[in-house]
């Protein structure tokens, strides 16, 4: 292993010497020279076991054999070049696929915040607001005053942090000349001391930066890598967030994203108290913001338990102090109105992943766990027919003196160089992997491999390395040592044992197989009814974008949309163009009981009075292309001054005018704030999701309302839809140049993305289903093409004495389908399982979807056809004479 002075051929030279030496002076006494050579011999002893003293002298034995393995192995494997591809691309594709979706999971079930003590931390929940609230989320927000109250107190949580977005998408930010979108969040003075995060340049904030709403921002690294190119002199530089100039103090450490699943937040700003800064970008209510409208519950809480402080203890404590805040300026509860009870979750990890991609995912473990399963089978099959070949060999080695220790090293050895090539390659397909998943499930945050992922990795490579030096030892050792004085290949290769362990596998690689394409089924057909569905409208040709303006009063913002219409009007292609409050297709929606006819309507069958509403502009029906069924759209002519209107859909008619025409009727907002006439009724369409069930739905003309928050334009064009947007950019900037256009997509991009869970598992899911028959099928094949060549004697006197090729194609055949034939009658019930499993994943086809079950059946047999084919056209081809002169 190391350099020494004298070579091994230097150490046989001086033995040489040292004998002649020796006989010389034997002869000088008498001796014959033959006798003297004879003795001198004798008395030195054994020359080989000299030279292998010498050899080891100053070596790490056990390294040294295990490298002189490894040569040996390399060299055994350069001699089967199709063998080693094989094994490699298996054990790549198999752990690979594991290591993508085990990183997925880790970093969105499994990995912490990247803060201090993240086991202390816990997200406040409620179990429901007082009466006369509005929320963001009925159970995981709260208002101002339960904030102000909770973070006074001290030993049960210490201290209670709030967050809450500046937008519910993006909100508009300026850095130099160039307008963009970005994530932000308002967070009390606390938020990053309180979590213990780390910064990588300069300061977070105090609680006297939220007191006085200082115009600072801490930006995330992602950020500043992006934006500002990781400049080492960002602090002090000033972004324009909504208009408002907020200087950079801060760059968080690598790492950390924020606290709201589902996001990666890009920069960070104390608690604001500005018109143009409101919570979740809305406008005023009554010229109220977050702070003083104390019936808005818009804000996130977050607290770390005090020190020596169970979550039980900390509930106690809290627990009176949040009832009581609760009801700061709302009154008195009402008559029998139950208090809101608070409760403590974990939050150690990101909120939301769990409810939206746990079960997806545990299942896509454990499907590619299916698939990594095969691909060790495989691989192990491979290698026992290779060493079933290779038997001879082994044998004379035995009988050389090779123990069951050597043997074992030198497989342990050939593992090794396999595992390792396919690990690098399974790490490769993996960054890819997940880079590819992080991105079709829109998942923000980051997903690179950590040290977990690496472990798990490592751990899988340890398992298959054990695994493949283990399984072909038993193949080895079966003929012994006596094994090397047989000639016959008929008597050499054959065992009934290994046939038997063989087909077993196949069967049960077969079952799995039937598994996966069950499930890849079934989640296919749910894709391809998602994506078919009609959404009741025109699709082709429409673009969306958000815009939110900094407008101080309802005539200043009817008059900034009006502009920005007109101007996009007059853009060459467009068709037709309006706007309105919540984007079709975002899953986000305002529901609320309804005024019908000046009082609350009774409704039969214990149906729900909730109606979902929408603000819209003029021609929206129009430039969506949703049908009018009666009366007509809103028109440019519906302003303030003019009657107010209203449009519903089909179910508001049938629930709530059934039987009688609803034109003309009156309708209105719960609180009796807001009545309008209905003067149209439009076909039910789609309207948060591809996959929702359409509900009673009504629609107020913008200019009739007070409205002076964002808005999204919708856009119906001639041609590219995207083509339109450089030419809107321009026209909206040329009106405020500090506004970008918010998240501009396709209608039909924005549809999709709601079924972007849904796209995920079905690739995944047919992906797997499609690289388990690729397996099965190379698994079948080397079984059967290794069970062709040790019965080559015997198909050689079957055909001698008078078989006909037909005949020899179909006993191969036989074998085949009959391993098939068990695999599916196993694979079926284990496969029913999955289906009753994957029932809330599935849309327009049942668990039992008899399509599906024929499709992995069939699919099953072809493969083991296809598999099958080649080694029995080469048992057909076989000479009988060349074979039984072989013998």
């Amino acid at each position: 292993m190391f350099r020494r002075k004298r070579s091994a051929e230097d150490f046989a030279e001086e033995i040489k010497t040292h004998l002649e030496l020796e006989a010389d002076e034997l002869r000088s006494e008498g001796l014959a020279e033959a006798q003297a050579r004879r003795r001198a011999r004798s008395e030195f002893g054994s020359v080989p076991a000299a030279q292998e003293r010498f050899y080891l002298k100053g070596r790490w034995v056990g390294l040294d054999r295990l490298l002189r393995d490894v040569r040996f192995g390399l060299r055994s494997l350069r001699q089967s070049p199709g063998f080693a591809a094989t094994a490699i691309l298996t054990l790549g594709l198999g752990i690979g696929a594991n290591t993508a979706v085990f990183s997925v999971m880790n970093a969105v079930l499994l990995r912490s915040l990247p803060v201090s003590d993240p086991d202390r931390l816990v997200y406040l929940r409620t179990s429901q607001p007082p009466h006369g609230t509005g929320t963001i989320d009925s159970n995981e927000t709260f208002s101002y005053a339960v904030y102000d109250a909770l973070r006074q107190q001290s030993r049960g949580l210490s201290p209670v942090v709030a967050y809450v977005p500046l937008s519910n998408s993006k909100v508009a930010v300026r850095y130099g000349a160039d307008p963009e979108e970005a994530e932000g969040d308002m967070v009390s003075g606390t938020f990053f001391s309180g979590l213990g995060v780390k910064l990588l340049r300069g300061h977070g904030f105090s609680e006297q930066d939220e007191t006085n709403h200082a115009a600072i921002a801490v930006i995330s690294y992602n950020y500043w890598t992006r934006r500002f190119g990781r400049d080492p002199d960002v602090m002090g530089k000033v972004l324009y967030v909504d208009g408002v100039a907020i200087t950079i103090v801060g760059v968080a450490a690598e790492g950390f994203e924020g606290v709201e699943g589902g996001r990666s937040t890009d920069f960070w700003i104390p608690l604001q108290s500005r018109p143009e800064l409101n919570a979740w970008g809305s406008p005023l209510e009554d010229g109220k913001d977050y702070i003083e409208n104390q019936t808005w519950w818009c804000l996130r809480l977050i607290g770390r338990l005090a020190e020596g402080t169970t979550r039980t203890q900390a509930l106690a404590q809290l627990q009176p102090i949040y009832q009581r805040a609760a009801y700061v300026g709302l009154g008195t509860p009402m008559a029998g109105e139950k208090p809101p009870v608070l409760s403590l979750a974990d939050a150690k990890n990101l909120p939301g992943y769990n409810q939206q991609y746990g079960n997806p995912l545990r299942i896509l473990m454990a499907m590619v766990g299916l698939v990594l399963l095969i691909a060790l089978t495989n691989v192990v099959m491979l290698l026992m027919a290779r060493n079933g070949a290779r038997q001879r060999e082994f044998s004379v080695r035995q009988a050389l003196g090779a123990g069951r220790g050597d043997l074992l090293r030198q497989f342990l050895a050939e593992s090794l160089i396999l595992v390792t090539a396919g690990g690098v390659l399974a790490w490769g397909f993996a960054e890819m992997a997940t880079r590819l998943l992080g991105s079709w499930a829109q998942i923000e945050s980051s997903l690179a491999p950590d040290r977990t992922v690496l472990l798990f990795t490592l751990g899988v490579l340890v398992m298959a390395a054990v695994l493949f030096g283990l399984a072909p030892l038993r193949v080895a050792l079966a003929g012994g040592a006596e094994l090397a004085l047989k000639t016959s290949a008929a008597t050499s290769n054959t065992d009934a044992g290994k046939s038997r362990a063989g087909r077993l596998i196949v069967v049960l690689q077969m079952a799995m197989c039937v598994v996966l394409l069950v499930g890849g089924g079934l989640l296919i057909r749910t894709l391809r009814n998602l994506q078919n569905t009609p959404l009741g409208m025109q699709l082709d040709g429409l673009v969306v974008f958000g815009v939110k303006p900094n407008i101080q009063s309802i005539p200043e913002g009817v008059a900034f949309y009006v502009n920005l219409m007109n101007r996009l009007r007059a853009l060459p292609g467009v068709e037709s163009v309006t706007v309105m409050e919540e984007r079709l297709g975002s899953w986000s929606s305002d529901n609320s009981d309804m005024m019908v006819e000046g009082k609350l309507p009774d409704v039969a069958n214990g149906s729900s009075r909730t109606v979902r509403s929408n603000v819209a502009g003029p021609d929206f029906f129009r430039t969506l292309g949703v049908p009018v069924l009666a009366g007509r759209d809103f028109a440019d002519s519906d302003t303030a001054t003019s009657p107010h209107v209203g449009i519903i859909n089909q179910q508001f008619a049938q629930r709530f005018f059934p039987n009688q025409n609803p034109l003309g009727r009156s309708i209105g907002t719960e609180d009796g704030r807001y009545k309008m006439t209905v003067v149209g009724v439009v076909k039910d369409h789609k309207y948060r999701s591809i996959d929702e069930e359409p509900i009673p739905m009504a629609w107020y003309m913008y200019a009739q309302i007070p409205m002076t928050g964002a808005m999204h334009v919708e856009m119906r064009v001639h041609g590219d839809p995207l083509a339109i947007l450089p030419s809107a950019r321009k026209a909206l900037q040329q009106i405020n140049p500090n506004l970008p256009l918010i998240r501009p997509m396709t209608q039909r991009a924005q549809y999709d993305e709601t079924i972007s869970g849904q796209v995920l598992f079905a690739r995944l899911a047919g992906f797997f289903g499609l690289l388990a028959v690729v397996l099965v099928a190379t698994g079948l094949y080397g079984t059967l093409a290794y069970r062709v060549s040790m019965r080559t004697a015997e198909i050689g006197v079957r055909m001698a004495v008078g078989a006909r090729r037909g005949q020899v194609v179909w006993m191969i055949l036989k074998g085949s389908l009959l391993l098939t034939l068990a695999g599916v009658v196993i694979g079926v019930p284990p496969a029913m399982l999955v289906g009753r499993a994957l029932t809330s994943s599935l849309y327009g086809v049942k668990p039992l979807d008899a399509m599906s079950y024929l499709f992995a059946v069939v699919g099953v047999a072809l493969v083991a056809f296809a598999a099958s084919a080649v080694p029995a056209r080469r048992a057909a081809s076989v000479d009988p004479m060349r074979a039984l002169r072989t013998e």
